[in-house]
């Protein structure tokens, strides 16, 4: 049955006809894998404050016989979340977990020649079945088909949100699968379907490739796509297997579904947040080749229709570039895997408020433990953008705005010049290393909800001008209220121009002789006026004040 309370639309995720942010977190790999790892990984959640959970679920778990099923982890699993409060993703760990076929069913492991193998040029027979295996495929299908049965008979309306199918798919070693399977099909034409979704997509690699050889109907692989053949020929194998798998459980459990992606950027040719190259690369084999990634989307996309969008996972590279790239994809980004750390904390902010997204989610936030450096932030990071989302729920129609200020970019203006945020301000007062960030909802034309940590923030006219602050409230959640907790005036809000919002456990100031308030929510909630309008009050220049 259609799920229609649990849908996307217009770029975000709605729950109950309201829009939903989900404020994600992934456990690691083996964080679902018993009942003590399952309860150890849901408290995690609980204390962090994540409200909805990415959690494996292993093709081996639930069919460790071919045709008999066990759901028992499964039913722990949605327990765990459901008594918790908490929402859950489940993570289909089938045939593929990062290209590899390592959580497959001894059944399936153990018997090569009925479950084909990758091999790549050299001829090394890799642990991954061929995506050309259709007895692997229609087992997957009917082993997703049955879990996907048993979530729908145990549903309650609002604890599974969405489903990812498989895990990071592709070819390592190797451009593409030289195995006999395959290579029938490479010596074959490219089908019409592969080259109408390339011919469709107007530009890109694949686009430009296709018209270098001519858009023929009848050519082969490496004489159509040249140097992009061999990762175009495996995107249309892992997309049409993953297509069968998807709909057969859709047509069981229809529920959102997605696949992610082990993306092709470095920190050494992208740019970005990160100088660890976990991952990545620049050529096809060294990041798994056929995954779902920018160049390939064209052929996922028509080939894979049961899937709603394509998610990246982003640990290293340019961030923003890359998330920005997969939203332009389908109209939605989430982030399923991401770094659990400050620099994680950032990117969540910028996602969330910058670019879109309906959720970002650190990986392995069950490993934290609270002597981490960053375990407070991360903590604090969730408590208020489950603040945010609550708020987006009862303002839906709020313009978001998200801000990391750095060294390079210390200020921003905000809604057509009606807000400046800066660290500048903070840094003379209150000298930090940690980037200031935030995101600002607003909800008329002179009311904001400011949510952040690590900047100072102040009222303009939207001409040059300054504004001022009518009324300052710093609030707390509390259960699905928000309560008051004071109402700032005077210095509090520099005597109605610049709010500051300090970072997490900020000292009091050695060059400022005078207390200050250090102990905020994060959470406020603020109207303004034009400072033009105020009696005896002249408008200054913004530039004055910089």
């Amino acid at each position: 049955m259609p799920q229609s309370h649990r849908k996307l639309a217009d770029g975000r995720y709605m729950l109950h006809g309201e829009p939903f942010l989900l404020v994600a977190g992934e456990i690691h790999n083996s964080g679902s894998s018993t009942p003590t790892a399952i309860e150890r990984s849901f408290d995690a959640a609980t204390r962090l404050g994540v409200d909805t959970v990415l959690a494996p679920i292993a093709w081996e778990s639930i069919e460790p016989e071919e045709g008999l099923f066990e759901f028992a982890l499964v039913d722990i699993l949605v327990d765990a979340a459901r008594v918790r409060g908490l929402h859950l993703i489940p993570l289909w760990f089938g045939t593929w977990k990062n290209g590899m076929s390592t959580y497959t069913p001894i059944w399936v492991k153990g018997n090569s020649e009925r479950f084909p193998r990758i091999i790549n040029s050299a001829g090394l027979v890799l642990e991954s079945v061929t995506p050309f295996s259709d007895a692997a495929r229609d087992a997957d299908a009917r082993a997703f088909a049955a879990l996907m049965r048993h979530l729908a008979s145990i549903d309650d309306g609002e604890t599974v949100l969405m489903v990812q199918v498989e895990n990071e798919v592709g070819v390592l070693s190797d451009a593409r699968d030289r195995s006999s399977l395959a290579e029938d099909h490479w010596n074959k034409p490219v089908p019409s379907d592969v080259a109408a979704a390339i011919s469709a997509a107007q530009n890109g690699r694949l686009a430009d490739s296709y018209e270098r050889g001519g858009r023929s109907t009848s050519a082969g692989w490496p004489a159509l796509l040249a140097d992009e053949a061999d990762e175009a020929f495996m995107a249309a194998a892992y997309a049409r297997y993953i297509e069968t798998v998807a709909r057969a459980g859709r047509a069981e459990f229809d529920v959102p579904m997605f696949v992610n992606a082990w993306v092709d950027a470095n920190a050494s040719n992208d740019g970005g947040d990160s100088q660890l190259a976990l991952a990545g690369g620049a050529r096809p084999g060294d990041y798994p080749s056929g995954g779902p990634l920018r160049h390939t989307a064209a052929i996922w996309r028509h080939l894979a229709p049961s899937l709603d969008f394509l998610a990246p996972d982003l640990y290293f590279g340019s961030f923003d570039a890359v998330a920005d790239a997969y939203r332009a994809i389908d109209g939605v980004l989430f982030i399923p895997e991401m770094q659990c750390n400050r620099t994680g904390v950032e990117q969540m902010f910028r996602a969330v408020g910058e670019l879109g997204a309906i959720g970002a989610a650190p990986f392995a936030f069950d490993l934290m433990s609270e002597e981490d450096d960053s375990y407070r932030e991360v903590q604090d990071a969730f408590a208020l953008l489950r603040s945010l989302s609550m708020l987006l729920g009862r303002h839906p129609n709020a313009e978001l705005c998200g801000f990391t200020l750095t060294n390079e970019e210390p200020s921003r203006l905000l809604f057509g010049d009606m807000l400046e945020v800066t660290s500048k301000h903070m840094s003379e007062i209150f000298p930090s290393s940690q980037n200031g960030v935030g995101c600002v909802a607003r909800v008329g034309s002179n009311e904001y909800f400011i949510v952040g940590r690590g900047f100072a923030i102040r009222p303009l006219d939207g001409a040059g001008g300054r504004g001022a602050w009518a009324a300052v409230e710093e609030l707390e959640r509390d259960g699905e209220a928000f309560v008051a907790q004071r109402r700032l005036n005077g210095d509090e809000i520099g005597g109605g121009e610049w709010i500051r919002l300090p970072i997490l456990n900020q000292g009091q100031s050695e060059l400022f002789p005078i207390r200050q308030n250090l102990q905020l929510s994060g959470v406020l909630r603020v109207t303004t006026y034009t400072a033009s309008a105020a009696p005896g009050r002249a408008a200054a220049r913004i530039s004055e004040a910089r």
